[in-house]
């Protein structure tokens, strides 16, 4: 009987828990379950950290001794093919030889829209005790956000070979005011830029300019100078322009070499700048319709310029050099690895500073 009693009120209790109602705690819509969390998913922003649209470039907190101000000897000064006045006909006339390393082609590619803040038209070289100054100015700005969108370079060949072994590199955004984080220089330690014939395509397997001497990105700076090369936007007239800055101790007192100026829709890139070495004409296109390979394909958006002389006068048989004398008795240089002509040889206060 007791058994039976206690049967009955075991089962009393569990019919009165079942019918008892469950209230359930509502989701907030700011507190997503926690089942539902996913590895990809990205948090949402606070009002302390506003969501990033576009990476920024950081400045380095290095403390710079050395900024440039202007420069106050004027060097040189040279004129490029430009495009402004013809650029509707989408169509090149001069200045574009794929098969010499000169390309004008600040053009995109297959529809050949015009880059005006790509097409120079004019690059100059002044100085001061500390730096060297290369200006180089364009069409105009870039029709859709009114600014300079390109990387820019400066190639420098201290003894006329053809084979630049110094190469400066900027990237925007740029200000008016100068910035070292924006530039970035590259050596040709091995003396292989441009293949086994300079300024003709080759399959010499050339890794360019391979050696990085200057990005405060990476901390990486020439022994006690961090202030060695800068970049600001800057004005040619009524024409925008840049201005890379760099010191001139690299040279060590001798004051002699060939630069010339790039420009390029996306970030040059030091290891293949001498694009015939990498690409066939028929894959790079070309800038004239009078050629089989019209219009632009693969090496589109890119100018660059012949090469002045500084503290010396040229015999005009230098390769890419603005008064160069037909190609049949053009100088031809074999890469030098060691010796006073190779790249150590004629930057030796350089590489001993990083290194090399």
């Amino acid at each position: 009987m007791f058994k039976r009693f206690l049967f009955l009120t075991v089962l009393a209790m569990v019919l009165q828990a079942c019918s008892t109602p469950v209230t359930e705690t509502p989701v907030s819509a700011t507190e997503p379950a926690a089942t539902a969390v996913s590895v990809t998913e990205t948090p949402l922003p606070t009002e302390s950290a506003p969501p990033v649209t576009e990476e920024q470039p950081t400045e380095s907190a290095i403390a710079h001794a050395n900024v440039p101000t202007t420069g106050i000897t004027d060097r040189a000064t040279a004129h490029d093919n430009d495009n402004a006045l013809t650029f509707e006909t989408k169509v090149v006339r001069s200045g574009d030889e794929f098969f010499r390393n000169r390309f004008e082609r600040p053009f995109s590619a297959d529809e050949m829209n015009y880059l005006p803040d790509l097409d120079i038209v004019n690059f100059s070289i002044i100085s001061d005790d500390i730096f060297y100054y290369v200006k180089i100015s364009f069409v105009s700005l870039d029709a859709a956000t009114q600014s300079l969108t390109g990387s820019y370079g400066v190639e420098i060949d201290r003894n006329g070979d053809g084979r630049a072994e110094l190469l400066l590199v900027t990237q925007g955004p740029y200000t008016e005011r100068f910035s070292a984080d924006q530039v970035k220089v590259f050596l040709d330690v091995n003396g292989d830029v441009g293949g086994s014939k300079i300024n003709r395509p080759d399959d010499y397997p050339s890794d360019g300019f391979e050696t990085a001497v200057f990005d405060l990105s990476q901390n990486l700076y020439p022994k006690d100078d961090a202030d060695f090369a800068w970049v600001r936007q800057a004005t040619d007239g009524s024409l925008p322009a840049v201005e890379i800055a760099f010191k001139k101790w690299i040279f060590g007192g001798k004051e002699a070499f060939m630069w010339s100026a790039d420009a390029s829709g996306l970030l040059i890139n030091p290891a293949m700048l001498y694009a015939q070495d990498f690409m066939s004409a028929e894959e790079a296109g070309a800038a004239n319709n009078q050629d089989p390979n019209y219009p632009i394909k693969a090496l589109a958006a890119f100018d660059n310029t012949c090469r002045v002389s500084l503290g010396f006068n040229v015999t005009g048989i230098e390769p890419l050099g603005c008064f160069v004398k037909p190609p049949d008795i053009e100088r031809v240089s074999e890469p030098a690895k060691e010796g006073p002509n190779s790249t150590c040889g004629q930057y030796t206060e350089l590489c001993e500073r990083t290194g090399n």
